[in-house]
């Protein structure tokens, strides 16, 4: 496009005479110029630092600096050399001045007085040359922008070719070489294209398979067919799901189908739409996941058989005990010396241990199948605690530790948890604390880390003063069945899995768990967090006290209740008759839950005990029977040495009201019974 110069033409008027300026400015003000006038030769030339001129009208005879010093200046200047002078002088008879004039670079000379009309055409053409250089300098620049910028769409040009040059060379080095199978083909489904893998995924030979229905090798295709009414993207058919995974199986030359995953492409070329779609096989990965799949059942069948093993030796581990712990306990209350006391205080206590190691294996074992549940109910944080810190108050005072307990005051009293869990976790905590201090104490600091809405998350720190644990070892403690090393089984006992369970717990509650040493100070701090709920209550909770009735009390206030016991193990009669003879209550022993069930439905009893697993009749079914046939509801409790998760629930399914676990405690039988019977 042509551009043609359009700014203001300014023309540098030169004369020491005011009016001949005047005299120049009247002739030229109707022209379209830009007069700019200077008294001197020095003003001319700062003016020629400032602004472009087309034309110099100069003046000869000047004082100072006349007009030929001025013009020999202008000359010598590259940026002014070029514009054309007139001078104009009043010696018009001096041929001298002429040839002066001439010589300096004029390009005219007028004398005065001059003729208006010639000075006008003069300069007229010298402006007109002076237009017509600056319109061919401006389109000479656009030229060149233009010819810079074709460069440049030429380069990115090349550049963009040689790219597209090197996907296609990819592409078709992709396509020749990919092992999934390319297809492509047009809407009536006729085959266009196929790569070398078709061959060996197929069998056919490409070209056999040019321009053959697509369905002859997929005759599944038609499955993928867009029937939702999903919409189609910008100028596609919408006819299939593009880029979508799907599984189909293909159909080889040989008649045999095999597992494949498609992906189908769509586009519009030439407007002539084609279709391309990827078939991928995945025999071996559908071989693999079948074998996945069977191994996962593997596992888990093992896993079951490991925790019916684990619970049938529990069972039959705690059946026996349930006669050592139980009669130790009634031996406990008879008149003993204190040699005898302290041989009966050692069984009992070597009884416990037992059961606490059989508890633990079999949280392990609930833990790695993800079988551990939580049960939460409202209770006390400061009663929780202070339960766990008795069970230790013999052991602390033996080796005169001090045992704190500090609870910020702002904590709310009462959550909602699972208390028994938090206090397994204390307990193994308080437990190896005391268990590893010889000197000073075991605290407690429990506080808010942070709340929501719905739970405040707590952080418990146990910190004792005891033996402390080497930083080296700390990444192995809460591993199963992990001691620091053999010298402190040997010496402290232990079985490695106290710490794991907690582990367990402790993330299960929604918390983690970390070791750390005190600084500047012997022994060992655990810090755990637990979320609990908030226990939100209008009533106020009273905390009560186990309650512990007497003998004496027991005979004069339960000795008309009736209790039937249906247990069919020999050691497992003698110990509850005991008991029950003991506390003061009546009752009857039925062999097995048949007779139970018989005994019930014609004697009157306040209280029915069942166990679990009998012959002829289970504890499950009689209570089941017992529960229907019955108009009196006695209440049933079970007596089991069952503790897998669901035993419980199982037995409340069957109408029973508790569950009591087995080996039976005195204590714990008295209070049950005290809490049911009053």
């Amino acid at each position: 496009m042509s551009q043609s110069y359009n700014e203001p033409v300014n023309l540098l008027l030169v004369d020491d005479q005011p009016e001949n300026l005047l005299t120049l400015e009247a002739v030229l003000t109707d022209e379209n110029y830009n007069l700019i006038k200077a008294n001197s030769g020095e003003e001319a030339l700062r003016y020629l630092l400032k602004y472009d001129f087309a034309v110099i009208v100069l003046d000869v005879q000047m004082p100072g600096m006349d007009g030929f010093q001025t013009a020999r200046l202008i000359k010598a200047r590259d940026k002014t050399k070029h514009i054309p002078i007139i001078f104009i002088s009043a010696n018009s008879k001096e041929t001298n001045h002429l040839f002066a004039g001439y010589s300096v670079g004029a390009m005219d000379y007028m004398v005065k007085p001059f003729v208006p009309q010639i000075l006008k055409s003069k300069i007229e053409g010298f402006v007109s040359l002076y237009i017509s250089t600056k319109t061919l300098q401006m389109q000479t620049n656009l030229l060149h922008q233009k010819t810079l910028e074709l460069e440049k769409m030429n380069n990115e040009l090349l550049r963009v070719t040689y790219s597209l040059t090197k996907v296609e060379a990819q592409a078709r080095m992709i396509h020749q070489t990919s092992i999934d199978s390319m297809i492509t083909f047009n809407e009536e489904g006729r085959i266009m294209t196929v790569n070398p893998a078709v061959e060996i995924m197929f069998g056919y030979p490409d070209t056999d398979l040019v321009d053959k229905d697509i369905h002859l090798i997929l005759p599944a295709l038609s499955d993928l067919e867009n029937r939702s009414g999903e919409a189609a993207g910008k100028g596609l058919s919408g006819k299939y799901i593009v880029g979508k995974l799907s599984e189909v199986k293909p159909r080889r030359a040989n008649g045999t189908s095999f597992d494949a995953e498609i992906q189908i492409g769509e586009a519009l070329i030439d407007e002539v739409r084609i279709f391309a779609c990827t078939v991928s096989d995945i025999t071996e990965r559908k071989q693999a996941e079948r074998q996945l799949v069977y191994a996962k059942e593997k596992a888990e069948i093992a896993a079951r058989a490991k925790t019916e093993f684990l619970a049938m030796m529990s069972h039959e581990i705690r059946t026996p005990m349930n006669g050592v712990i139980g009669m130790t306990d009634l031996l406990l209350e008879t008149d003993l010396s204190e040699e005898q006391r302290e041989y009966a205080d050692i069984i009992r206590k070597s009884g416990d241990s037992l059961v606490a190691i059989i508890n633990d294996i079999l949280d392990i074992s609930k833990m790695e199948s993800g079988r551990m549940e939580l049960d939460p109910h409202p209770f006390s944080i400061s009663s929780c605690i202070e339960e766990t810190l008795d069970l230790f108050s013999a052991k602390s005072k033996e080796r005169n530790l001090e045992m704190v307990t500090c609870i910020d005051p702002g904590l709310p009293s009462w959550y909602i948890g699972d208390v028994t869990r938090l206090r397994q976790v204390l307990m193994n905590l308080v437990g190896n604390a005391v268990k590893f201090t010889d000197q000073g104490g075991v605290y407690i600091v429990v506080s808010k880390k942070q709340e929501d809405e719905e739970y405040i998350e707590l952080e418990f720190c146990v910190r004792d003063t005891g033996i402390g644990i080497q930083a080296d070892k700390m990444p192995q403690l809460f591993k199963p069945f992990s001691q620091l090393d053999s010298s402190m089984t040997r010496k402290y006992g232990g079985t490695g899995l106290g710490l794991a369970i907690c582990k367990n717990l402790v993330e299960l509650m929604g918390g983690r768990i970390r070791v750390e040493t005190p600084e500047e100070q012997n022994g060992t701090m655990f810090i755990f967090t637990i979320l609990l709920e908030p226990y939100k209550s209008d009533h106020f909770m009273e905390e009560t006290e186990p309650y512990c009735a007497s003998s004496a009390e027991a005979e004069g206030e339960l000795q008309h209740k009736h209790i039937l016991v249906a247990e069919d193990n020999d050691i497992n009669q003698q110990l509850i008759s005991c008991m029950l003879q003991k506390l003061g209550y009546s009752f009857d022993i039925a062999e097995n839950g048949e007779l139970a069930v018989q005994w019930s439905e014609t004697r009157d009893y306040d209280l029915i005990l069942l166990d679990i697993h009998m012959p002829v009749m289970d504890g499950l079914e009689a209570a089941r029977l017992i529960h229907a046939r019955t108009d009196k509801h006695p209440p049933m409790v079970a007596m089991t040495a069952n503790v897998l998760d669901g035993d419980k629930e199982k037995c409340l399914d069957a109408g029973m009201i508790d569950f009591i676990p087995k080996p039976l405690k005195l204590e714990q039988v008295k209070r049950l019974l005290h809490q049911i019977l009053t």
